[in-house]
C-alpha cells in the first residue's frame, strides 16, 4: 500500500537500530531537529515459547499476580516482545486483556520505534492499528508527516463509502487527525479542532496537548495556522477551541493576534487567552478556574507586560 512505500522512503537506509482507545498523556518533547535514531527492525527474542507464555499470562490473568508477573517478564524482554504482542492484540476479544497488553506495549516502546509502529497502520484489525496510531502520536515523529497524511486521507475516503460492509467509526478518523497533528501536519488541524470542543476535550485533552507540543517541536506551521485563524475568528466559542490548541502549539512570535483577546467580554475567551500566554511566554501550566474578577486582574497584568 502507499503507506508502506512512504514509510520505506522515510526511514534512513543507514539505520540499524533496533472498544475505543483510551486517551493518553503527552509523550516526551521532541527536538525541533529530529535527532532520534529510528529503528528499522524489532530486536529478536530466541525463545518464542517463553515469549508466548509470558503474553498468555497477561492476556488470561486469572489473578492480579499472574498479570503483574507476565507484564514484568515482558518488560524484561523489552521491544523484542512487541511484534508478537501486536499480533495477539489483533485477535484479543476481551477489552480488559487488550488494555493490559497495550500497557505493556507502552512500557517497551520508545521514540526510536515509531517507524516500526507506523507499519502497523496498515493492519486491518482495529486494536493494533488504533494502538499504533495512538502510540506514534504520543511519541512524536515529524518524519512521518507524509505517511500520517496518507493515513488520514485513506480513512477519510473510506468514511465516504456509505455502502461499506463495515462503516468507518469516528474513532479512526479522530486518531488519524491527532496523529497528523503530532507530526506538524496542517491536515490534522480541522479534526483536532472538533476534538477541542468542550465535551470531547474531556477525553482528548491530554492527547491534543501532547500532539500540539510535538507539532510545535516539528515546525512552526501548526502554530502559524492557528495564529492566522485566531486573527480572523469572531465567534467566542471558536476562539476558545483555537486557543486550546494554540496554547501548546504556538510560539512567542505568533501571539500578536491573541493579545487583543485579553479585552474580550466573554470570560471563557479571556481565560483561554491568559492560559495561552502563560504557557507560551512563561512555560507555566494553564489555570483551571478563574473567576471573572481574577481573569480581569490577570489580563491587566499581561497587558502591562506585553
Amino acid at each position: 500500500m502507499i503507506l508502506s512505500l512512504i514509510l520505506t522512503l522515510a526511514t534512513p537506509a543507514s539505520s540499524t537500530l533496533t472498544q475505543p482507545v483510551a486517551p493518553w498523556s503527552p509523550g516526551p518533547t521532541a527536538t525541533r531537529r529530529d535527532e532520534i535514531q529510528r529503528a528499522t527492525a524489532w530486536p529478536e527474542f530466541g525463545n518464542q515459547a517463553e515469549l508466548k507464555q509470558c503474553i498468555a499470562r497477561v492476556r488470561k490473568a486469572r489473578t492480579e499476580e499472574m498479570a503483574v508477573k507476565g507484564a514484568g517478564q515482558l518488560e524484561e524482554i523489552g521491544p523484542a516482545a512487541a511484534p508478537l504482542l501486536l499480533k495477539f492484540l489483533g485477535s484479543e476479544k476481551d477489552a480488559e486483556a487488550r488494555a493490559r497488553m497495550e500497557a505493556v506495549l507502552d512500557s517497551i516502546t520508545a521514540p526510536e520505534h515509531t517507524r516500526l509502529l507506523a507499519e502497523v497502520l496498515d493492519e486491518r484489525a482495529d486494536a493494533p492499528r488504533r494502538y499504533a496510531a495512538r502510540r506514534v502520536a504520543e511519541l512524536g515523529d515529524p518524519g512521518l508527516q507524509e505517511a500520517s497524511e496518507a493515513f488520514l486521507s485513506e480513512w477519510t475516503e473510506r468514511a465516504k463509502d456509505k455502502r461499506a460492509r463495515k462503516p468507518v467509526e469516528a474513532l479512526d478518523l479522530q486518531l488519524a487527525a491527532v496523529l497528523c497533528l503530532s507530526t506538524g501536519s496542517l491536515e490534522g488541524v480541522p479534526g483536532a479542532l472538533e476534538l477541542a470542543a468542550p465535551e470531547p476535550w474531556k477525553t482528548w485533552g491530554p492527547a491534543l496537548e501532547g500532539a500540539c507540543a510535538h507539532a510545535k517541536a516539528a515546525s512552526e506551521a501548526v502554530g502559524a495556522e492557528l495564529s492566522a485563524r485566531l486573527a480572523k475568528a469572531g465567534d467566542p466559542a471558536g476562539r476558545v477551541l483555537l486557543l486550546r490548541l494554540f496554547t501548546y502549539a504556538g510560539s512567542k512570535d505568533q501571539i500578536k493576534p491573541i493579545v487583543p483577546l485579553l479585552n474580550a467580554e466573554q470570560n471563557q475567551v479571556k481565560v483561554a487567552t491568559i492560559n495561552a500566554l502563560r504557557m507560551i511566554v512563561d512555560g507555566a501550566a494553564p489555570l483551571k478556574r478563574l473567576s471573572s474578577f481574577d481573569a480581569i486582574e490577570h489580563a491587566n497584568r499581561w497587558k502591562e507586560r506585553l
